[in-house]
């Protein structure tokens, strides 16, 4: 359930910048990491890369705003870990 409410999340944020920013993100993940959205909640290494090649200074603002969507939600060892790694 986490690793859903994660990629819902992410993609949100994402869409609410542009379908455009949505789509290539997703297409860097895939084609850099071979994953989806759902994979950084296990691997938030990879979306923390891609924002940080696409955004370069300016990825914090899409890290703080997931970080802020799922700091509403009831956080656990692992949620803590992947903003962790985020926000790096």
């Amino acid at each position: 359930m986490r690793r859903d409410l994660v990629s819902v999340i992410i993609e949100k944020t994402l869409l609410d910048i542009s379908k455009e920013t949505c789509s290539l993100v997703e297409k860097r993940l895939f084609a850099d990491y071979y994953c989806r959205f759902s994979d950084c909640y296990s691997h938030p290494e990879h979306l923390n890369t891609i924002l940080k090649e696409i955004f370069g200074n300016n990825y914090y603002v899409i890290t703080d705003k997931i970080k802020a969507e799922i700091e509403k939600q009831p956080l656990d060892k692992k949620l803590t870990k992947f903003i962790e790694v985020l926000v790096r």
